[in-house]
């Protein structure tokens, strides 16, 4: 923590204050006590910047004195290092005045008569100082705090996302070999064709693991890889169709966002039904905001047999920790279409 006088701009306001101070102490002695111009001009300048010199190391008694000392101790040491200030800021200031007036009579029969008042003049110098020091060191604290908790929640931010990012890749895998496992017996030229896609999707999703974000062409792209494997896997009875407007395709989506919500509509729709069952997406830009709507036919009760699972809460809070309230997602369903819609601020792929 700098010295808040001697770094940035703080010592134009210093001295300011200092020439201001110096200003009033000489016109006292020069219009009230009548003192020639040059007395009143030399102690003014001479009692000053002898203070103002010594002030800045008042700085570092503030900041390194102990927090866990009790007041007592406290106001101990600023008895003493007051006691010390005052002594040394009188007796250099009269050593060189005495010295510089030693012929005017008048003028150091009134230094001897003012020496309380110079007392109390340091007491309150010094005290106002501290005080400003111990507000500037408050602020400056609160500031710092502030910046950690800052930096802290960024950390846990992003600690989260990796988390729930995480998550993801783990889950498909499971789905993914559970369904080669099968059709290494049944169709091994399918499984074999299902392996080689996977490993292509793999191949991005590792390669994109350190990027929070990923243009919604890259993302749409992987995801078809994706849809690839299931249609090896469902074959005839699995329909994925989309429509991307071509203003959506740079604009910059949390990396694997979507993928979740194509495993709950294979989950929740092909795997659950004996018929043809189809997974639509539909992406467009609309008043500066993307909306991504992704609908998938389902048998009549295969919802009322499941809950939604974790992978549409872990959307939710990837999309609350990018964009806290900015972004939108909402769920809804009819008789034999379930609906996921996403809404949240673009931001564009330079």
């Amino acid at each position: 923590m700098k010295n808040p006088i001697l770094s940035g701009s703080g010592y134009k306001y210093y001295l300011l204050v200092w020439v201001i101070l110096a200003s009033a102490h000489g016109a006292i002695l020069f219009f009230y006590y009548h003192f020639s111009l040059q007395i009143a001009v030399a102690e003014a300048i001479i009692y000053h910047v002898i203070f103002a010199a010594v002030v800045p190391s008042f700085w570092y008694i503030v900041k390194f004195a102990d927090a866990s000392k009790d007041e007592l101790s406290l106001i101990s040491t600023h008895t003493v290092a007051a006691s010390i200030t005052i002594t040394f800021w009188i007796s250099l200031s009269g050593l060189l005045l005495k010295g510089i007036f030693k012929e005017e009579q008048d003028y150091l029969v009134f230094f001897e008569d003012a020496f309380i008042w110079r007392i109390i003049i340091g007491s309150m110098y010094y005290s106002i100082s501290i005080l400003i020091f111990y507000l500037i060191k408050y602020y400056l604290d609160v500031q710092e705090e502030a910046s950690r908790a800052l930096e802290l929640q960024a950390l846990l931010k992003d600690s989260e996302l990796r988390m729930l990012k995480s998550q993801i890749n783990p889950h498909f895998i499971f789905n993914s070999l559970n369904s080669i496992s099968a059709l290494t017996i049944t169709e091994p030229k399918s499984a074999q064709k299902m392996v080689i896609k996977l490993s292509d999707f793999l191949r991005y999703s590792l390669g994109k693991d350190s990027v929070q974000m990923n243009s919604l062409k890259d993302e749409i792209e992987n995801l078809s890889h994706y849809m690839e494997i299931e249609k090896v896997r469902f074959g005839e009875k699995l329909i994925f169709t989309k429509n991307i407007a071509a203003d959506c395709e740079k604009v910059l989506v949390p990396n694997l966002i979507l993928q979740p919500l194509f495993e709950n509509a294979i989950k929740y729709s092909v795997y659950e039904s004996t018929e043809k069952e189809t997974v639509d997406l539909h992406c467009e830009v609309k008043n500066g905001v993307l909306n991504l709507h992704l609908d998938n036919s389902y048998p009549e009760d295969s919802l009322a047999k499941k809950g939604e699972g974790i992978g549409l809460e872990n959307v939710r809070k990837r999309l609350e920790l990018v964009y806290g309230h900015e972004a939108q997602m909402t769920v809804s369903k009819t008789e034999n279409t379930f609906s996921i819609n996403l809404k949240f601020p673009i931001k564009m792929k330079k």
